[in-house]
């Protein structure tokens, strides 16, 4: 017996030793836990799944472990799920107290609606601000008070080193650039160009090289390897990144990135080195086929899709939002909200509540007093939420946070009318002299400029009725639970939609501001100086001369 374990023990040796040095190489990095023994990872530590959504598909070939080709007879829609552990001695160190960190980049709002229709999993169009939205989330019973603002303080410092380059760390993201969202939230949103939308394109969101960087990983953060129409890449429509530490201190990272595929006679993709990689295609309805293949798999697997996965129709609208700046150019403009429903959604009015979400930049504020003595006087025809620092006579240079959020909320059945329109204030932030560099709000304007213009983000809105049960993907498996999609700041704040409203096309979010030139700097100093002291000087002489004829 003492034999066959000595063979035994000799022939595991020999095979380990004759791995190849890149199958060991993303799993003999560990890092010791706190009692100094080293953690055994599985050989499988990191997983993607491949999920084509399509009118029709037709697999050309498939060979086990080399990855998957096919055609497509329309344009498809792609999903990328992926998570894996990381853990570089280098990145900040994890707040105790912080939950989760979740990062959207959306370019829903900023381009044209696709040529085909979005499929279930994604968020109802209109529903989520063009741009990458930064959120952070404390442990669930943080108490308030001081603990709470020490865990926002150390969430806004991890926050602040992690997705931000450090030469652009002091200019464009500051702790102080989040604000405070609910009870244990804070949030931060910044405008994107939606043609660089992915993991290594958006300046201020370089994960990757901030993994290539580190000097210890246990593996770089990849990125889906698919190959259509002559090499092109996909065309990324939303990104989220999700972060959470696990109990061994690794940080848990999961991905999911939604792309569009164009029609292509041949699309290719190819899977992860050791990684579970599956592909699963998704036909356009219950009745077609759907099925699945993994990497080390010949023969497909026909997939049982839920009715209910078919169930909700994304284009269908409860009704239009119409947003204009009124008095654009002042220092106190408003913004007219217009909400037109449908009749069809007429019976559920009782029971439905519209939320609108409107965020403005620190150029411009919401003030929170006036609203709540509009909303006394019966003038805000909205119950409202606001988020944010309400600093009211300070300059956008000297406020600390980067703008403010405010939710309108409106009960359909107090308002007995389809049609609700809101006017909400707003009031412009003075800027200081632009003697050393731009002042806040400068959008490349040529020098000499007397004004700014700034477009702000139309308002989403949706409509939530309860009791009605929030039509969502149901929880069948890991498969159509990693398809789910979280609305970035709506699932935060407690909102869960259950129709959207389109953004109307006359929406027009255009603001002009005056600014300071600074080539008349040296004179309003020399100005401002003069009229002091020549105003001192009256002082002294009034004062002497009255006290002289006393």
């Amino acid at each position: 017996m003492r034999l066959l374990v000595t063979l035994a023990a000799l022939v595991l040796l020999i095979a380990v030793a004759s791995l190849p040095a890149s199958a060991l190489s993303n799993t003999d990095l560990r890092r010791p836990t706190t009692d100094g023994v080293a953690l055994a990872l599985p050989s499988a530590f990191e997983s993607e799944d491949h999920v084509v959504f399509g009118p029709e598909v037709s697999v050309t070939s498939s060979s086990v472990g080399s990855g998957w080709n096919f055609g497509s007879a329309g344009g498809s829609w792609y999903t990328w799920s992926y998570e894996t552990l990381l853990d570089c001695v280098d990145l900040p160190l994890w707040p105790n107290d912080m939950a989760n960190v979740r990062i959207v980049l959306s370019s829903e709002m900023c381009r044209n609606d696709p040529s085909i229709p979005l499929p279930p999993f994604m968020p109802p169009r209109d529903l989520e601000h063009c741009g990458t939205h930064i959120m952070a989330t404390a442990k669930q019973g943080t108490p308030q008070g001081a603990p709470i603002a020490a865990a926002r303080s150390q969430m806004r410092q991890w926050l602040s080193r992690f997705v931000s380059r450090d030469g652009e760390l002091n200019q464009n993201m500051t702790p102080d650039t989040f604000i405070d969202l609910g009870d244990s939230s804070i949030y931060q949103f910044r405008t994107l160009n939606p043609r660089t939308l992915g993991l290594n394109g958006d300046s201020h969101l370089d994960l990757l090289a901030l993994l290539k960087q580190s000097t210890y990983c246990l593996r770089d953060l990849a990125e889906p390897k698919v190959t259509y129409d002559n090499k092109q890449k996909p065309d990324n429509y939303r990104l989220e990144v999700r972060l959470q530490q696990t109990t061994h201190g690794f940080i848990d990272l999961k991905v999911q990135l939604i792309s569009l595929l164009r029609h292509a006679p041949e699309i290719s993709i190819e899977p992860l080195e050791n990684a579970t990689s599956r592909i699963t295609w998704i036909g356009p309805n219950e009745n077609a086929m759907s099925f699945s293949l993994a990497t080390n798999q010949s023969k497909p697997e026909v997939l049982q899709v839920p009715t209910e996965f078919f169930a909700h129709d994304p284009l269908q609208f409860a009704g239009d939002i119409t947003a204009h700046t009124v008095d654009y150019a002042s220092f106190h403009p408003s913004v007219n909200i217009t909400v037109d429903l449908q009749q069809g959604f007429a019976e559920a009015w009782a029971t439905c509540r519209i939320y609108t979400l409107m965020e403005l930049p620190r150029t411009y504020f919401f003030d929170p007093y006036q609203l709540s003595q509009q909303r006394r006087d019966g003038q805000l025809n909205a119950d409202y939420k606001h988020y944010g620092t309400v600093e009211l006579e300070k300059p956008a240079e000297a406020v600390s946070n980067w703008g403010s959020v405010i939710v309108l909320s409106q009960d359909l059945h107090q308002q007995h009318s389809s049609h609700i329109n809101t006017l909400v204030p707003i009031h412009m932030r003075y800027r200081l002299l632009p003697i050393k560099e731009p002042t806040v709000g400068y959008h490349g304007e040529p020098t000499g400029s007397s004004h700014v213009d700034l477009i702000l983000p139309p308002p989403v809105s949706a409509m939530v009725c309860l009791p009605a049960k929030p039509l969502s993907v149901p929880d069948t498996g890991s498969l159509f639970d990693k398809l789910r999609v979280r609305l970035a700041l709506f699932e935060e704040l407690g909102i869960v939609p259950t129709h959207s409203l389109k953004t109307a096309p006359d929406t027009d979010m255009l603001l002009r501001a005056p600014v300071p030139d600074a080539t008349h700097t040296t004179l309003i100093q020399m100005s401002t100086a003069t009229l002091m002291f020549a105003g001192a000087l009256y002082i002294v002489y009034t004062v002497r001369r009255k006290v002289s004829s006393t």
